[in-house]
């Protein structure tokens, strides 16, 4: 069995990125008995559609594996996480974590866009113009994917180079990629520890509440400086740094979306 870990790095930012948590993505690369492959090009010069969607490409750039985990860069890996190629059963031909839709922590991250919050799993699909189908779970975050390429490859490019249109809700790569793998029968569920959101943690939780409430304490003018020069929302403060850390050792994969700060190991 051929695997590999897969990182999409486009751009000086990203190779900052991927420098700070290399250590981190080789060590859990070894602990799954996989290759590290990085993807350092766009993989369509003609951008059918834009750089996020190639991620829908991957799969054709990996076939040389039998599986592949694709992560994104600003994803901090437990010492504890287990190999994440034992959790997709030979039958599946693709994993990620579905969104926590219907949560108290996804209510209260979404509660100030009420169209988030009315919007069915079914109707996340139908928004973005795909086709109603009772096999669908629900959509997912494509921070975190892993897949057999070689069974998945060629109906993911195809809806690549395809005209369809997600309309104004466009979510990139993420809807195509539950939409095919979940009317196929190929979608399997990963457990939510690997893919867990400090966006959710912060926006979703008492304890994350706190912790924000003590970062508005800073100075206002010294915040945005901050949110300015660094290209986060939120300044490091030391409950922010603590509370950060005990998520990375409670769970497997935590993922800083939402340009939350990222606490390396």
């Amino acid at each position: 069995m051929k695997k590999a870990i897969c990182l999409f790095i486009v751009g000086e930012k990203y190779w900052k990125m991927y420098n700070k948590n290399r250590a981190g993505f080789e060590s859990y690369a070894k602990k799954c008995g996989a290759d590290l492959k990085i993807i350092d090009r766009p993989m369509d010069d003609s951008f059918h559609r834009p750089l996020l969607s190639q991620k829908l490409l991957i799969p054709s750039e990996t076939k040389e594996y039998d599986m592949v985990l694709f992560l994104d860069l600003d994803i901090i890996i437990s010492d504890k996480a287990p190999s994440v190629f034992d959790y997709l059963p030979e039958d599946k031909y693709f994993g990620a974590v579905l969104d926590p839709r219907g949560t108290e922590e996804f209510n209260k991250t979404w509660g100030h866009i009420p169209r988030i919050l009315e919007e069915t799993s079914e109707m996340y699909f139908t928004d973005r113009h795909f086709e109603a189908n009772p096999l669908l779970q629900g959509s997912i975050n494509g921070g975190v994917f892993i897949f057999r390429p070689e069974k998945v490859a060629d109906i993911f490019k195809e809806y690549y180079f395809s005209e369809h249109n997600q309309g104004e809700l466009n979510s990139f790569e993420e809807t195509p990629f539950a939409y095919f793998s979940q009317i196929n029968n190929w979608f399997e569920a990963l457990p939510p520890a690997f893919n867990v959101q400090i966006l959710y943690k912060i926006k979703g939780t008492e304890k994350g509440k706190e912790v924000e409430h003590d970062e508005k304490k800073l100075p206002q003018f010294f915040r945005k400086y901050y949110y300015k020069k660094s290209g986060y929302c939120f300044y490091p403060t030391k409950k922010y740094k603590n509370y950060v850390q005990q998520v990375i050792a409670e769970n497997y994969f935590t993922h800083f979306s939402g340009n939350y700060p990222i606490i390396y190991n």
